[in-house]
């Protein structure tokens, strides 16, 4: 009877410590964690998909100090470029991005900047970030 019982014990101090572990956990992003990873009270990222040939959402809205990820979601190649109109204005420019891979670029200045994938711009591929300032008293 007692073999019964050792079981028993094993599962039930198992559970406490996993359920300490799990709360340790949880508390362990306080106040300052704001969701990217940075620990800096920053917004966190917004992501924006890449199909075979349209940006989703094309158009957002974040506040300054953003990182946007761009993921490529495709089984072609795409390019995340600043400008208008197929021409690059230098801002930022990912190269390449293989189906499977990603491209962020952080947004540190308020206004408007439109992008497009250079072998897709002619089917439409294009999008715009619009960054606006932080009046949020939590900094977001």
């Amino acid at each position: 009877m007692n073999t019964q019982k050792i079981p028993f014990v094993s599962l039930f101090v198992v559970l406490v410590v996993s359920l300490t572990m799990i709360g340790c956990s949880s508390s362990a992003s306080g106040p300052n964690d704001d969701g990217n990873g940075n620990g800096n009270g920053g917004p966190a990222p917004s992501v924006v998909g890449m199909s075979s040939q349209s940006f989703s959402p094309a158009n957002i809205e974040v506040k300054v100090g953003t990182t946007v990820k761009w993921t490529n979601g495709s089984n072609v190649v795409h390019t995340v470029t600043s400008g208008t109109n197929g021409e690059h204005d230098d801002k930022f420019d990912s190269g390449n991005i293989a189906p499977g891979e990603e491209y962020s670029y952080q947004f540190t200045e308020i206004g408007e900047y439109p992008y497009f994938c250079i072998p897709h711009v002619s089917n439409g591929m294009t999008g715009t970030v619009t960054v606006v300032e932080n009046n949020n008293s939590n900094g977001y």
